[in-house]
């Protein structure tokens, strides 16, 4: 999005997400704000934003699993991104698990990948179901994005993001181990994603890891407008202080004073 010198922050969209909409405040309007790139480096003096794009629409053809996407992540990465530099990522949803997935990936070959695990300094969750949630909760928001007429079994993430499914829980212990050497923040949505449903889409319980130095927060919004700001947002400056504490790396209960 914009280029930077000093910290690089790397967004990285969710389901049915997009590498910009995801983090705009008005999606198609003229006075929209896209936090990332027109917030953010003025809290942030020297930061490098980018924001990756994966194929997860709900309706793609694609077949591409959790791990297939993670892997060309770290590839892209790695020819892209620029040395000696920290790196904070931010995470939106289905976003946090290929994350996740990515740095393990990373760490189990080191020869190949030596800077993503290394030079990450933290991860900022939105909404990331670490433990999945019901199939009736995925299948509500599929069927907001693309009504009735979506045969849900198409959806090809519905039995990854289960709850508890054998593939989150994989990826959540592979990764648990790493999880220390990052600042962690967890943010998880306060509001329903529609008045009749009821319900949150990634609960607290599954969007929390349960970690003694994470840093978790309720957030003021729905799954979706969870990570979307404008300037005069209040809940912006809980959120890009954090990415700032995050640039620092973990802070472990033995170090506060």
């Amino acid at each position: 999005m914009t280029s930077f010198l000093r910290d690089n922050i790397v967004a990285v969209h969710g389901l049915n997400g997009h590498y910009r909409n995801t983090w705009t405040d008005k999606p198609g309007s003229s006075a929209a704000k896209i936090w990332l790139s027109d917030l953010l480096p003025l809290k942030l003096p020297g930061c490098r934003v980018m924001s990756y794009e994966y194929d997860a629409s709900v309706e793609s053809m694609a077949v591409g699993t959790v791990r297939d996407i993670a892997r060309r992540m770290t590839q892209e990465f790695k020819d892209k991104r620029e040395s000696d530099v920290p790196i904070v990522f931010i995470a939106h949803s289905l976003g946090g698990i290929v994350i996740k997935q990515a740095l393990v990936l990373a760490e189990q070959s080191p020869t190949d990948f030596p800077a993503m695990t290394e030079q990450t300094k933290g991860i900022v969750f939105f909404g990331t179901p670490h433990r999945g949630a019901d199939a009736a909760t995925w299948g509500a928001l599929v069927t907001r994005i693309v009504g009735n007429a979506f045969p849900l079994a198409h959806f090809r993430f519905m039995n990854f993001l289960k709850k508890n499914s054998e593939g989150l829980y994989k990826v959540s212990e592979d990764f648990r181990h790493l999880a220390s050497n990052y600042a962690i923040v967890s943010f998880y949505e306060e509001h329903a994603y529609n008045r009749i449903w009821g319900k949150v889409i990634v609960d607290k319980d599954s969007a929390t890891m349960s970690l003694q130095h994470e840093d978790y927060m309720m957030l003021s919004g729905t799954h979706t407008s969870m990570c979307r700001f404008s300037e005069d947002d209040d809940r912006f400056g809980a959120v890009w202080r954090r990415i700032q504490r995050a640039v620092d790396g973990p802070v472990h209960p033995s170090d506060r004073i």
